[in-house]
């Protein structure tokens, strides 16, 4: 077996300039060869972009830039936010989602009212990370989702990347204690459910009156990096996003570098000659005109 570098973990306060100045310094005494985020690209393309002086994502903007100033790769290990929403309106009850519609839950995530988009925006700023153990009391299998699968997923990511060599990896404080213990035991990171896996995607098919409607969701994507297939009722797409940053610099995201794969069956006879694609923002769309 071959020697694998070490991994650091700096759990941290995503709202905290101390906890940015931590990550910097961390990053600067450990001189690693790689440094992991707890972003998806969503995310990550979402923090860069926004105003610099802003409280939140402190810590990962640190990160980055500590990394930049020290011709460090950068990593993006956690799993794409639409997945995770996704897993997290699967797992809970009907009664869980109930409350979370509810007054209860808007008031436990502190976003007001508990919109689609509020929650959204309370899983990607980890604002449940302070109250892990009242998660598991109220939704067993949101923390799950939130916490454990997450947990797994940026563990099993870490041990890759540090067959590149050492490794700080920059993660909410909730889940470090979560993360350390799976790569104490590697043998112990369970099984992710293929749903819950970056590097395949759900589709969803329409049937209009004229034509089949195939959506799928491939964040971080352009048109030149995805393939659109038709064959025998089936409809195979393969999409490879750009890992490029700035020069020096590379990303790994959290699906790897074969991106996304879906294979989906589309029913009754459609003309594939005057079939057509669209890509916009992320979304994939596949008209299938039904044959005539």
């Amino acid at each position: 077996m071959e020697d694998t570098g070490d991994v650091v973990v700096v759990g941290t306060a995503h709202v905290s300039e101390r906890s940015a100045e931590e990550v910097r310094e961390t990053i600067r005494e450990e001189d690693p060869d790689v440094v992991a985020v707890e972003l998806d690209s969503a995310r990550y393309e979402r923090l860069m972009e926004s105003e610099r002086d802003g409280v939140y994502g402190a810590d990962m903007r640190a990160a980055v830039e500590q990394a930049e100033e020290q011709d460090v790769p950068v990593a993006l290990i956690d799993r794409e936010i639409t997945t995770t929403l996704k897993r997290l309106w699967t797992e809970m009850t009907v009664f869980e989602r109930l409350k979370m519609a509810g007054a209860m839950v808007a008031g436990f995530f502190g976003v007001g009212a508990a919109t689609v988009e509020e929650l959204e925006e309370a899983i990607e700023e980890d604002s449940v990370e302070e109250h892990v153990d009242d998660l598991r009391q109220f939704s067993p299998g949101g923390a799950r989702t939130l916490i454990d699968e997450r947990d797994a997923f940026m563990a099993r990511r870490l041990m890759e990347l540090s067959e590149e060599g050492d490794v700080v990896a920059v993660v909410g404080a909730g889940h470090r204690s979560g993360i350390e213990s799976y790569l104490e035991s590697p043998e112990k990171i369970p099984e992710i459910p293929e749903t819950a896996r970056a590097g395949t995607t759900d589709a969803d098919v329409f049937d209009a009156d004229d034509e089949m409607l195939v959506v799928l969701d491939l964040p971080g994507c352009e048109e030149d990096d995805v393939n659109v297939v038709y064959e025998d009722g089936r409809l195979e797409v393969s999409a490879a996003r750009d890992t490029a940053l700035e020069p020096g610099f590379h990303r790994v995201s959290s699906g790897g570098s074969h991106g996304f794969e879906a294979s989906v069956d589309v029913p009754g006879e459609v003309d594939a000659e005057r079939a057509s694609a669209s890509l916009d923002d992320g979304v994939l769309e596949v008209r299938l005109p039904k044959q005539q």
